[in-house]
């Protein structure tokens, strides 16, 4: 669960670059001025400490802000986390690997179209589990769908 609630804020964190620099950019962009790029890197690292094991999290994440000369502000958010956990002589007991890829367009003044694709895969002596989703909104309708792999809850 923590890892989830770590990968909602790095996410979170980096759709607010989105807006921030979509606007800032959008300003710049003239009607016949080519496409511009702004690309962010955000990588980070930790290691947190349970008593009977110790989880150990990679994460890279990279925002692409790509401003179009038609006034479109696209966004891409490429996300990946690892996360390997110990048990307290150091012998490693599972792994949980999660990676995303979020597309977000804004047009006309608002949010036009939005694409996600998320999978993960754990394995541990607690749980082993894979599977995903894929989320759409278009035209301000939500599509989900989920798809779970055996064992998981």
């Amino acid at each position: 669960m923590r890892t989830f609630i770590r990968t909602l804020a790095a996410t979170a964190a980096l759709a607010a670059l989105v807006l921030g620099t979509g606007a800032s950019t959008a300003f710049a962009a003239g009607a016949s001025a080519p496409a511009s790029v702004a690309r962010y890197e955000f990588d980070d690292a930790w290691c947190f400490d349970f008593g009977i094991q110790y989880d150990c999290t990679v994460t890279d994440g990279t925002l692409i802000v790509t401003v179009t000369p038609d006034g479109r502000e696209i966004g891409r958010i490429i996300f990946r986390e690892t996360v390997t956990s110990y048990d307290p002589s150091g012998v490693q007991i599972g792994t949980f690997k999660m990676s995303s890829f979020d597309r977000t367009v804004f047009a006309d003044g608002g949010q036009d179209s939005t694409f996600t694709v998320s999978r993960y895969r754990g394995s541990g002596p607690y749980e082993s589990c894979h599977g995903g989703y894929l989320l759409r909104i278009v035209d301000y309708e939500v599509q989900v769908e989920h798809f779970f792999g055996p064992h998981c809850s």
